[in-house]
């Protein structure tokens, strides 16, 4: 039902305030897929498997010790 209206919306230009609130809205955007693409790509130290023992101490593995 509002297709004209959304064509007419799509269509005028926009005012000089519009467009700095939406590039402010995509501004913010940016700044947080930023903030999640820093926090993908930190480094991850790898989980030591329980079933091993801590360095230094020597322990049977339970699969292999039933």
């Amino acid at each position: 039902m509002n297709t004209g209206y959304m064509i007419y919306q799509a269509e005028r230009p926009k005012s000089a305030r519009e467009q700095r609130e939406i590039d402010m809205g995509n501004a913010q955007l940016v700044q947080a897929v930023g903030r999640f693409g820093r926090w993908l790509a930190r480094p991850v130290r790898p989980r030591r498997q329980t079933w091993r023992p801590a360095p230094g101490r020597p322990a049977p593995c339970p699969e292999t010790s039933r």
